[in-house]
């Protein structure tokens, strides 16, 4: 694996790391927070949408530890670009900082 592929291995890795941090705490502020009235529907969807990033944290890194670095970076990019329209609509808001009173 090439210097350039490993930083950007580990970038995307520590995107994914974040997202995943970031739904741990809309699960744990859904379930236990002020306003928390939780269902087994909720609970269901958070623990599938948690197991798959897991899922995609710890095989992103058994594939560029068994020497399938291109799947590795494939496996790790996907939230990336997953989440991008949302990633670009939160920029030009920022950018534009629309008036919506």
């Amino acid at each position: 694996m090439t210097k350039t592929m490993l930083i950007l291995f580990w970038a995307l890795w520590l995107l994914d790391v974040l997202a995943a941090l970031y739904g741990h705490r809309e699960f744990i502020m859904g379930v236990f927070g002020q306003y928390a009235a939780p269902s087994a529907g909720y609970v269901l969807m958070w623990t599938a949408l948690l197991l798959a990033m897991l899922a995609i944290l710890f095989g992103s890194v058994f594939l560029k530890n068994h020497g399938h670095h291109t799947a590795a970076l494939i496996v790790a990019a996907v939230p990336v670009v997953l989440s991008l329209p949302f990633l670009l609509y939160m920029l030009v808001l920022v950018i534009a900082r629309p008036d919506w009173r």
